[in-house]
């Protein structure tokens, strides 16, 4: 097959381009590299670019998927997501043409879909649909969009906000406490791992990530720029533009990150580690099956109920930065949101103590009525 693609160098990097196709990445360290997945991309797209009256419905969604996704900047972690949905819309529609689909037969087989898994799930499952409709049409391909209106019903219930962070003060000091004494590098960093989410708010990749170049000692800061993917141990992009951001610690938070600096430096670990801050001796960056079993162990041991992941760590900083009156821009600025919307509908929960203080004061209030 004659390659129409073009390579051109930018910066340290290769990059192709399939003009035909309105695609191009960038990235690669070598030209050969870039031809290599340039052949691999267009041999692909030209193999399933054909969709008319027969195709079906995971045909129109694995040519979305090779345009639209394949070829685009997002993670291999990410895109490893959407093939999973493919795998899904070829379970569920086997054979089905999507030209001959009714509205009906497809709110039929979401229902289907919908009895196992949670209304998340289920509307990423009908987006990567409704998406794949819209591409086929731009090509002028006729094709009702069975998907409109559709209701999602999905029968797994999301978590509760109250089961997805530390629900009291006093237990978010109580696990402070207890993280400080079990401290004992190198014979654990998870210790030290959660002591920093839970003081920065930082998503797990970013603080896997973490360098000792991202603190600044003299003003009191830590940056954070990428993320780890923890299931790869690679690095990644921010996971959006705001997510790139600087956030304040106080002396308890760098009087740690002292102390465990000067003991790798003691080990001669930071120029083995690339100078990464939470790098176990013996087994690496901590993986997130390691990094929530040993939250669990404890939460357990402290009796500190519910028993969150290593996100609810996330969860619990911002909703005891809410609780005691931090503005929620500034709020939305350091756990890297672009507005405040996603503070008032994921994090908009007020923690217990906060919420028994509201009640007597709506008590007291009554009273001189």
């Amino acid at each position: 097959m004659k390659q129409l693609a073009t390579f051109r160098r930018r910066g340290k990097v290769w990059e192709y381009r399939l003009r035909e196709f309105n695609i191009s990445k960038s990235g690669y360290k070598t030209k050969s590299e870039a031809k290599i997945a340039a052949t691999e991309i267009e041999f692909s797209l030209k193999r399933g670019s054909k969709i008319d009256k027969s195709s079906t419905v995971f045909d129109i969604w694995e040519r979305w998927f090779k345009l639209e996704i394949l070829p685009s900047n997002k993670s291999d972690r990410t895109k490893d997501k959407y093939k999973k949905v493919g795998t899904q819309i070829k379970k569920y529609f086997g054979t089905k043409v999507a030209y001959s689909l009714r509205y009906s037969e497809y709110q039929q087989i979401l229902n289907e879909y919908g009895q196992h898994v949670g209304v998340d799930t289920l509307s990423r499952f009908n987006s990567a649909i409704r998406n794949s409709i819209i591409q086929a049409k731009k090509d002028f391909i006729t094709l009702n969009d069975f998907t409109l209106g559709v209701k999602l019903n999905a029968k797994m219930k999301p978590k509760p906000a109250n089961e997805k962070f530390i629900e009291s003060i006093s237990d978010y000091q109580k696990i402070l406490s207890y993280l400080k004494q079990q401290m004992n590098y190198p014979e654990s960093i998870m210790p030290y791992f959660f002591y920093i989410q839970l003081k920065t708010g930082f998503r797990v990749g970013e603080v896997l990530a973490l360098t000792w170049k991202e603190i600044d000692f003299e003003n009191k800061f830590i940056s954070t720029y990428r993320r780890i993917d923890s299931a790869r141990h690679t690095f990644v992009p921010p996971k959006t533009d705001t997510s790139v951001r600087t956030v304040p610690i106080s002396d308890d938070v760098l009087n740690v990150l002292i102390s465990l600096k000067e003991k790798q430096k003691l080990m001669g670990l930071l120029k083995i580690t690339d100078n990464l801050i939470f790098f176990d001796e013996l087994t690496g960056l901590p993986t997130n099956n390691g990094l929530n079993k040993a939250l669990k162990k404890y939460l357990e041991t402290l009796s500190i109920y519910p028993l969150i992941t290593a996100t609810g760590c996330r969860h619990t900083y911002c909703s005891v930065l809410l609780a005691k009156g931090v503005d929620i821009s500034v709020l939305a600025k350091y756990m890297g949101h672009k507005n405040t919307q996603r503070i008032i509908t994921t994090y908009g929960h007020v923690l217990q103590e906060l919420e028994e203080k509201e009640n007597d004061q709506v008590r007291d209030l009554l009273k001189s009525f």
